[in-house]
């Protein structure tokens, strides 16, 4: 390393404290390992988090929309309209589900807006997914109005209040992740929430295994990863706080100094602070890592991109 150079903040790092080794220990030598009573207990919290009826836990987030789309009933060709601008794991989720994507551009402020998303409704139409991405709102409401399925992906806005609401319940489904990426992480993980009774019994079942033995979604949680879950949950509001502190460190001290430009979306739970920069990528990269500061592109690769697709009609993604 160079002189002079600070050792950089890590980009993602998992907040790990002794309450949450107890947990899992405590689990260790219970009876129950896989998935039980703690991941019950686990749905219930999350359920109750966000303001749903209940929740269905399994081993990530991709796995929880799959789930979602299977729950909705998505007739195989059926059209699910998501955004170029999130990670590939949503696409691979509704080619997963047989869904047919349809890819949207982005609003000016990184997210879905109903008039880029009604564009692209048709009579195929039978999903319209929206990425809380970073923790920054969508307009749920406001889509919801186009008459069709609304499944949120909350994955990086767990917790995030939106008026009255939160992120997750405003839709017909909500998905969460816990990776270890996330504000509040079981190591691999992910839930989808509802307040629609019939939406989670028919997704307990396709987890679980239905009767007709078809579009089952193997993959459990387990006790070991609800333990844990429920420690951080716990203390999920301090997460909470210490992000936004460290939120208002970064816009006085280091993006600031840069001239950066973020979003205007009001955010309680900042998974990411995302940036605009008027330097080409790297430098930026480069002056805010001899800060301190790790900073990575936010989305790796536009999906209409991995699918050989201009980018006329994606102009803010």
């Amino acid at each position: 390393m160079a002189v002079g150079v600070p050792i950089a903040i890590p980009h993602s790092r998992p907040w790990i404290t002794e309450s949450d080794y107890a947990a899992v220990e405590l689990v260790m030598r219970g009876d129950m390992i896989a998935q039980g009573e703690r991941v019950v207990a686990f749905e219930n919290a999350v359920g109750r988090m966000s303001q749903t009826s209940g929740g269905v836990a399994v081993a990530c987030g991709a796995a929880a929309l799959v789930l979602g789309l299977r729950a909705l009933g998505i007739a195989r060709e059926s059209e699910v309209i998501l955004p170029t601008y999130v990670c590939r794991s949503v696409l691979e989720a509704v080619l997963t589900a047989g869904a047919v994507p349809v890819l949207c551009d982005v609003g000016p402020e990184w997210v879905v807006t109903p008039d880029v998303v009604e564009k692209h409704v048709t009579s195929r139409t039978a999903a319209i997914i929206v990425v809380h991405i970073f923790g920054l709102p969508v307009d749920v409401a406001s889509i919801q109005r186009l008459g069709r399925p609304v499944i949120e992906d909350a994955c990086q806005a767990f917790g995030l209040a939106i008026g009255d609401a939160t992120a997750g319940s405003l839709g017909s489904i909500g998905i969460f992740s816990f990776h270890a990426t996330k504000c509040l992480t079981t190591g691999e993980g992910g839930m989808l929430v509802s307040s629609d009774s019939r939406l989670l019994k028919r997704a307990r079942a396709l987890r679980d295994g239905p009767e007709d033995f078809s579009g089952r979604v193997a993959a459990p949680l387990s006790d070991l990863q609800a333990a844990l879950g429920m420690a951080q949950l716990h203390r999920y509001g301090t997460f909470l706080q210490r992000r936004d502190e460290l939120r208002e460190r970064y816009r006085a001290g280091v993006a600031g100094s840069f001239g950066f430009a973020e979003s205007s979306l009001a955010s309680n739970a900042p998974f990411r602070l995302p940036i605009r920069s008027t330097l080409p990528f790297e430098q930026t990269r480069l002056r805010a890592l001899a800060a301190g500061v790790h900073v990575r592109r936010p989305v790796d690769a536009l999906l209409h991109r991995e699918l050989g697709m201009p980018d006329r009609g994606f102009e803010n993604a």
